[in-house]
């Protein structure tokens, strides 16, 4: 069911479901939205409380970014920056088509303590509640009215797929998504906001609770830069922890 706008809602419950305090994005963000072929451009891979302000840098070693064109996946070297905690890459631009700009926090496990959460697995003493968490993040490169490369699913474990062509939106109009957990529709519920909207944390412009048939639709408000995001949570019991925890953002431009 579409829920009305809703100015500055918090993730508390979200979080307080989880059981996961730090909720965070991961998000590879393009410099620009559109690019020609041959053209270089930056890549900056996000982890952020605020979007879009990256707050602190993830292991080197859990971090991949890159871009999905002509059917397949190609990622990019990236390095840190300590001064604007974020990781910085360069790509090529592949074509004047539409492309996806990807990113992962790849998977890690945390648990609870006594001194609070911990990358930590059950086998460890004091672990509690332990669950596995990856993060996944698309941005739409040189969306058009006539090309529909925007709908492309890429096969991320959890996936936001528009349905409407965020070329041929507007102000006042609704986007139409589709979430995906391992290539099936999922019913969830999603978060959106635009940059700029918020300095608070976990704070977003708009919710919405999914269909059925795993689609759901956010308002657009203003221009510019937009992320819709998601979180998924399922039993899957290991040696190393109970549950699977994914979250997803896909970020597009309207104009």
């Amino acid at each position: 069911m579409l829920r009305t706008l809703l100015r500055g809602i918090a993730l508390t419950a979200a979080v307080a479901t989880s059981g996961m305090a730090h909720a965070h994005e991961f998000i590879a963000k393009p410099a620009a939205r559109t690019a020609p072929v041959g053209a270089e451009l930056q890549i900056a891979g996000l982890s952020t409380h605020v979007f879009l302000i990256s707050q602190e840098l993830e292991a080197p070693k859990d971090v991949k970014v890159g871009y999905y064109a002509n059917g397949k996946r190609t990622d990019i070297a990236v390095k840190p920056n300590e001064k604007t905690l974020a990781y910085d890459g360069t790509l090529t631009a592949p074509s004047n088509a539409t492309f996806i700009v990807t990113g992962a926090r790849l998977p890690q496990i945390w648990a609870t303590t006594p001194e609070g959460l911990k990358q930590i697995t059950r086998k460890t003493a004091g672990a509690t509640n332990p669950y596995k968490i990856e993060k996944f993040s698309k941005a739409l490169v040189n969306v058009t009215p006539a090309d529909n490369g925007f709908s492309t699913v890429i096969g991320d474990t959890l996936e936001i797929v528009p349905v409407t062509n965020p070329a041929t939106v507007r102000p006042g109009d609704e986007l139409t998504v589709t979430v995906l957990f391992k290539g099936q529709p999922l019913t969830t519920n999603v978060y959106a906001t635009y940059d700029g909207f918020s300095t608070e944390e976990n704070t977003y412009a708009y919710y919405s609770e999914g269909h059925k048939d795993g689609t759901a639709k956010v308002k657009i408000t203003r221009p510019g830069l937009w992320m819709v995001r998601v979180q998924h949570t399922a039993p899957e019991h290991t040696e190393d922890y109970d549950r699977y925890v994914a979250r997803a953002a896909l970020l597009f431009e309207v104009k």
